[in-house]
């Protein structure tokens, strides 16, 4: 995810890497992936059911931090949205599973591997 600076700084429950991918600190859970669900209408309670690792009151702090920054956090997840869709766009760079048993069997018949 590209680099997306906030106005704001970071509450101590959030993290970012280099990329400027923000997730919730001690999880590999995006910042977007519980605000898109929250834009969607899903309350605190829904989230946690679907996010279980994270704490309710940690939940309640992001939505908190989300209304506090709305222009930045909308901002962020439209970024995070278009970045992934454009991703999901690019051809595959890797083989697909076809490929994968065509190269094995290449493999098994010249007694390699």
């Amino acid at each position: 995810m590209g680099a997306m600076a906030f106005s704001a700084e970071l509450p101590d429950f959030l993290t970012t890497n280099a990329d400027g991918f923000i997730r919730f600190t001690g999880h590999r859970i995006g910042y977007h992936h519980v605000l898109a669900r929250f834009n969607e209408g899903c309350s605190a309670e829904m989230l946690w059911e679907e996010f279980p690792t994270l704490p309710l009151a940690t939940i309640y702090k992001v939505i908190a931090f989300h209304l506090d920054n709305l222009a930045d956090s909308n901002a962020h997840v439209a970024q995070c949205h278009e970045e992934i869709t454009q991703q999901a766009a690019e051809p595959a760079t890797t083989p697909n599973l076809t490929e994968l048993r065509r190269r094995l069997a290449l493999k098994q018949i010249a007694g390699v591997g």
